[in-house]
């Protein structure tokens, strides 16, 4: 599905026009990344998983400079590798971390619209699936936190465009001898950087399998030795996470997650797991497919073309004599990029707006296919002034939608960080309060605390009121800084609650103040 989308200048080739709008796509990301940053100071660290990502990076950078590994890690370890990496080359800063998810981030929209060349739309289609993924609130909220979610959807990204690229390669080396990389250097390229996406977030190793049938699909299921040499590609990059993995206590394929997942849970929305009660306005099954109809992962404004996109995506994937093997290939890729991650998101026991990231890219490259179809009917239309009118129109449509998906991301992103800051401010407030010498127990501001304070800090999580009990010692100051709604409904009849009543009960809190959502106490005895 080709179109001369533009009468261009005879110095702009059509490769030279590809690459500017390349270029310009990587630079409007990255402007807009620093636009949602503009006054905020905010440095990318927040919660309790950015923090000990951070830390983790900095300890493995301490292994490249002849240290010792510090401390144990929950999660995979190809988002604390790549910031050890950029670490010893920039030092160790939050910025460090933060520019390089910015600089990521920024790369995804580029890739889309490789992607989408590649699967034949016309140029002007390609730039809007490209701004689609390029204005997409979740996407920039995730560039700019220092979090696995945008390396790992980068490398899967940029996989999906080599594997593509594999595809193209196979029919050159079977017309004619080639000098440059192989259909196999190829794949197995993929293969590596899909392994390392996985590493990253361990959802990406769904899509080994519409990956794997992709290659296959392509010409690669007549050649074993080659779907041998992709397997180990994988192998080399995933076995030494396997190893790590079970050399610590952190679960890998027995999380709470997997082990949580029930078809059940697709239409539910209270849960009981391991991170306490919860209880959602939606049941998952909606929830999770908001990147087809959230103003602010996508604008309702463009489901028309979304919905036509994917019908014809599904049509072309189950037509097994389509002549165009990329087509094909990204129809079944399409296919799988979607249904597979929906398919487990529905199902875990809890609801996070960033886990139906990883779908986004095939939503955008979906519309885009739309846009290509609509317009291509469009150019049917038998008089120009009527054909003229509907593209204004569209045009208009388009404008609206993006204008309003940048509107809800620019609120809700405004929103994150002042909360993100408040956390800081709540940090700072306390080391001004009490004693330097000071314990504190604290749970959802630990690792915070721990960053911007040189306070004694325990995390109230990992303690029992048996342990409590082992550790008092008359005369020591000791504090609790708690959000004591969260403390008594969200974890209900657990450990964290337990532990606050003991405290409250046996040996007596004294409220100080409150800052935001966490109170202080001063603990007696």
């Amino acid at each position: 599905m080709k179109t001369s989308d533009f009468n261009y200048p005879s110095f702009f080739t059509p490769r030279r026009l590809d690459l500017f709008l390349v270029t310009a796509l990587f630079v409007a990301g990255f402007v807009l990344h620093f636009l949602m940053l503009a006054q905020t100071q905010f440095d990318g660290l927040y919660g309790q998983d950015a923090y000990a990502y951070y830390d983790f990076g900095e300890s493995l950078k301490n292994i490249l400079n002849g240290g010792n590994l510090s401390g144990s890690f929950f999660w995979p370890l190809g988002y604390p590798i790549l910031l050890a990496l950029g670490f010893s080359v920039f030092g160790v800063s939050a910025s460090t971390a933060q520019i390089i998810n910015i600089t990521l981030g920024s790369a995804l929209s580029p890739l889309i619209f490789i992607l989408a060349r590649q699967q034949s739309l016309g140029r002007l289609s390609s730039v809007i699936s490209a701004i689609v993924m390029l204005i997409c609130g979740q996407a920039l909220q995730s560039g700019i936190v220092v979090m696995s979610d945008i390396p790992a959807l980068f490398w899967a990204v940029l996989s999906a465009v080599i594997v593509l690229r594999g595809a193209s390669q196979m029919t050159l080396d079977t017309e004619v001898k080639h000098t440059g990389f192989s259909s196999l250097s190829y794949f197995m390229m993929a293969s590596a950087l899909l392994a390392l996406a996985s590493i990253t977030r361990w959802l990406y190793l769904l899509l080994f399998i519409p990956w794997g049938i992709s290659m296959l699909w392509s010409g690669m299921g007549r050649r074993p030795r080659q779907i041998g040499w992709v397997i180990i590609a994988a192998l080399m990059v995933l076995l030494p996470q396997l190893a790590f993995s079970r050399a610590t206590s952190a679960p890998t394929f027995n999380h709470a997650w997997v082990e949580g997942w029930s078809p059940s849970n697709a239409i539910s929305t209270t849960f009981d797991n391991i991170d306490g009660h919860f209880e959602y306005q939606q049941i998952n099954a909606i929830y999770y497919a908001q990147p087809f109809y959230a103003k602010y992962y996508l604008s309702p404004l463009f489901a028309p073309f979304l919905i036509l996109g994917a019908l014809w995506l599904l049509l072309r994937g189950v037509r097994i004599a389509q002549p165009n093997v990329r087509i094909k290939m990204g129809a079944v890729m399409a296919l799988g990029w979607i249904v597979l991650p929906y398919i487990f998101l529905a199902g875990i026991p809890y609801q996070n707006i960033r886990f139906p990231l990883i779908m986004f890219p095939e939503v955008a490259l979906m519309m885009g296919t739309g846009w290509e179809l609509f317009t291509r009917w469009v150019k049917r239309l038998p008089t120009l002034v009527v054909r003229r009118l509907v593209f204004i129109a569209l045009f208009s449509v388009a404008i609206v939608g993006a204008m309003q998906t940048l509107s809800t991301a620019r609120d809700t992103i405004d929103l994150f960080i002042t909360n993100q800051q408040r956390d800081k401010t709540v940090a700072s407030w306390l080391a001004h309060y009490i004693p330097s010498e000071a314990v504190v127990y604290t749970f959802g501001l630990t690792l915070t605390l721990k960053h911007y304070t040189k306070l004694d800090v325990h995390e109230l999580y990992y303690e029992t009121p048996a342990t409590l009990r082992a550790k008092w010692q008359h005369g020591q100051k000791e504090y609790l800084l708690i959000n004591v709604w969260n403390i008594e409904d969200q974890w209900i009849g657990r450990d964290l609650q337990l532990s606050y009543h003991w405290l409250r009960d046996e040996r007596g809190l004294t409220r100080l103040g409150r800052v935001g959502y966490y109170t202080l106490f001063r603990i007696g005895g």
